[in-house]
């Protein structure tokens, strides 16, 4: 202000004589003046400053921002709420409160529906030894019969296919007790010749039976459903020429589904064929050893390595074969000479030892021996080679398990002279270096085509032929020796 008073002042004596004799002057003045740019002795800045003038803007007023703060007005009217702004990161969780109490139980829930019936479980325990009997048990399962094959079913008691000759039939026993004291006969098949029957217990826990329709040439398959087998259903395995004249054999893969060993007569190999489904319905089939005959008098069992394990003769030679499958399917085998002496492999018989490896029992025809081989490996690349019964023409028609004490037992067939007896042998190792051999029957000629299983009740189950009689018996053990009146002290 003090300026703009100063500015009125040189305007108003500008407009007289003397007052241009006075600008004159001061003009003059100001040019040589030494506060020039002030007023009172107080300098001007064109920023404001510090005991600086600052200069009026075109509106004869300060700026604002050099104005003095005047204090907070009073608050205006809320205005209306902002749109809500994005919502953001999830913070870290919080401690964990403490448990509430337990709130009360409610009301229960409708019944749901009852689920389908599971699968038969396995047998309970056993001993060796039955205290209560020291006999044998003997009985006739079929007039008429020929070749069976025992096997111990989901329920824990025999289930036996047989071919019913004099009604051109294939039968499947069931046993209502572990001696077969009673049972129900079901006809799967008839209306041909039928022969060689094998019976094993599918994953399903149901029996599977393959035979040889003779008539026909076929290798056909009954799949029972149910545990006793009064049902089932039958199909043709193998059409592809005469696989008819020679032992069949079945086991279960551990895929679940079957795996068949047999003679092709019509190419002289030794074939398997590998179930499609439960039922074996139908199947593929590889020929895993061709090299010249071979493949009569097959059986085959799962090794420890979960692959199938076969014995076979080898007729060209003359000698024990043994293929060792390379696959669950058996698409392919490693074959093995295993007893190279003459006139050896006939109706073998193979199971798997508790030390995991193969055993096979078999007849030596050269010195009229049951010999047992004891593989040494997986592969029975190699095996021990025994014979445990020599006394006279002993060994056609062996058939091997593994007993309740993990020893291996073998019914078999001694044709000594007038003999024709059925036979045991007890392996005394797992090895079978050594056994005690026992008669157990001898009542005609009996013991042909036999086979053996191990019940619930831990006791060998034997079935086999009794010519005399044109019949198929069974004899149940009273211990794991199937010997008569055995007691420990």
């Amino acid at each position: 202000m003090a300026l703009s008073a100063a500015a009125l002042l040189v305007a108003v004596l500008g407009m007289t004589p003397l007052g241009g004799a006075a600008v004159q002057n001061i003009t003059r003045v100001a040019l040589f003046a030494k506060n020039a740019g002030k007023v009172g002795n107080i300098a001007a800045s064109k920023k404001p400053k510090a005991g600086k003038l600052y200069p009026l803007g075109k509106g004869g007023k300060f700026p604002k921002s050099v104005l003095p703060n005047g204090g907070a007005g009073p608050p205006g009217a809320e205005g209306p709420q902002g749109p809500a702004g994005p919502a953001g990161p999830q913070g870290a969780p919080g401690p964990r409160g403490y448990t509430g109490l337990r709130g009360s139980t409610g009301p229960a829930g409708a019944q749901g529906p009852t689920g389908p019936q599971g699968q038969v479980g396995a047998p309970g325990g056993f001993g060796l030894l039955n205290l209560g009997r020291s006999t044998l048990v003997r009985k006739t399962l079929a007039v008429g019969g020929d070749y069976a094959s025992a096997v111990s079913g989901a329920d824990g008691l025999p289930l036996v296919a047989l071919d019913d000759s004099n009604n051109n039939a294939l039968d499947v026993v069931h046993c209502a007790d572990a001696v077969c004291g009673s049972k129900t006969t079901t006809p799967v098949d008839s209306g041909h010749i039928y022969s060689y029957p094998a019976a094993t217990i599918g994953a399903d826990g149901l029996g599977l039976v393959v035979y040889l329709d003779q008539s026909s040439h076929l290798l056909k398959a009954a799949h029972c459903t149910n545990v006793a087998c009064s049902s089932f259903t039958v199909g043709t395995v193998d059409s592809s020429g005469n696989v008819g004249a020679s032992q069949v054999s079945v086991t279960v893969g551990t895929d679940g589904l079957g795996l068949i060993s047999y003679y092709d007569v019509t190419n002289g190999n030794l074939d398997v064929a590998h179930c499609s489904d439960t039922a074996c319905s139908s199947a593929s089939v590889t020929a895993v050893d061709s090299a010249g005959d071979v493949g009569s008098g097959s059986s085959i069992a799962i090794g420890a390595d979960g692959l199938g394990l076969i014995s076979y003769r080898d007729t060209t030679n003359d000698h024990l074969k043994v293929a060792h499958c390379s696959n669950v399917a058996c698409s392919s085998a490693v074959a093995t000479t295993v007893d190279n002496a003459a006139g050896v492999g006939f109706e073998t018989s193979v199971t798997v030892g508790a030390d995991g490896l193969g055993l096979v029992s078999y007849f030596d025809n050269g010195n009229a021996d049951l010999k047992v081989a004891h593989c040494s490996d997986a592969a029975c690349s190699s095996a021990t080679l025994t014979p445990i019964d020599s006394t006279g023409l002993v060994g056609e028609f062996s058939s091997a398990t593994i007993g309740a004490d993990n020893l291996a037992v073998i019914s078999y067939y001694d044709h000594t002279g007038a003999n024709l007896d059925l036979k045991v042998a007890h392996c005394s190792n797992v090895a079978c270096t050594t056994a005690t051999t026992t008669t157990v029957d001898s009542a005609g000629d009996v013991g042909s085509g036999s086979s053996i299983t191990v019940g619930s009740d831990g006791l060998p189950f034997v079935t086999y032929r009794d010519i005399t009689n044109n019949a198929v018996v069974s004899t149940h053990c009273p211990n794991a020796f199937c010997v008569p009146y055995f007691r420990r002290r």
